[in-house]
């Protein structure tokens, strides 16, 4: 089977990593998009081996893509595997995404701005918890992608935040598979080494239940954009490769000063 292939790829690249997972709690920030549901799979694949508890946090907006059908769907998949599900309905309405200049900034910020609260809600000691995010290979090939373009080849732009230095220490994170943050709690991102195809292929052969609603505002999405321009040229990318690519030309901020970064500022502004 594919999928097999792509486990394999996929726990040989993270074992260095899951090794720092030991005896924790991974607290998966989730979306039940393709990146987060093949994270959440692969991390349910090893959790017994590595020995950490995991589970899942979503917060249900744009609410147009979380209906009730798909929830009462969603969650008896997870807990059929073990994992539990902490879902939370948006109070916030879609319409604060419309006339913006990127519609992902305003629903990253709602997600920002909850990820403290996973701390009081696990009532664990910080150097116990492991934050996961889903992003994924071609998130970092979209990023390196748009920042050199708007630093050696684009005199401006309607997107300000390609020029902006905030943008770069956010994206710069990103890059680095796992952060041990100064105070204790540490930063994952297993699913720097696969490619869009391959999360796709074990999505559907594991039939992992997926948001079946596409988000109406993705055609102003610049990662989506940038997406469907690798699909259409058939590109898979080598995260070493990305990654060098990434602190020659576009100067990434280095790993000793993004964990210096206060877990206030680092999860409300960076994360």
């Amino acid at each position: 089977m594919i999928t097999e292939h792509v486990y394999e790829k996929w726990r040989t690249y993270n074992r260095e990593y899951l090794e720092k997972c030991r005896r924790k709690y991974v607290a998966v920030t989730f979306s039940a998009g393709k990146d987060s549901s093949a994270c959440l799979y692969l991390l349910h694949r090893v959790r017994e081996e590595y020995g950490f508890d995991i589970g899942g946090f979503l917060y249900a907006f744009p609410k147009h893509r979380y209906t009730s059908e798909f929830r009462e769907k969603l969650l008896p998949f997870w807990n059929n595997l073990g994992i539990s599900i902490e879902y939370r309905e948006a109070e916030e309405e879609d319409s604060i995404l419309e006339e913006t200049e990127n519609p992902c900034r305003p629903c990253q910020d709602l997600r920002k701005k909850l990820l403290p609260e996973i701390f009081p809600h696990l009532s664990k000691p910080l150097e116990q918890v492991v934050i996961v995010s889903g992003h994924s290979l071609w998130d970092l090939a979209g990023y390196a992608l748009d920042r050199f373009v708007a630093k050696h080849l684009a005199s401006s732009t309607s997107y300000t935040e390609s020029f902006s230095d905030d943008r770069l220490l956010e994206i710069s994170q990103r890059f680095y598979p796992f952060l041990s943050m100064k105070e204790g709690y540490s930063v994952y991102r297993p699913m720097l080494f696969l490619n869009s195809q391959e999360i796709e292929q074990l999505c559907e052969e594991k039939s992992l239940p997926l948001l079946p609603i596409r988000c109406r505002y993705s055609h102003k999405r610049p990662k989506k954009l940038l997406g469907n321009y690798f699909e259409s040229f058939g590109y898979q990318f080598e995260y070493e490769r990305v990654l060098a690519f990434a602190k020659e030309h576009i100067k990434i901020a280095g790993l000793e000063e993004i964990q210096k970064i206060s877990r206030e500022e680092y999860l409300t502004k960076r994360f």
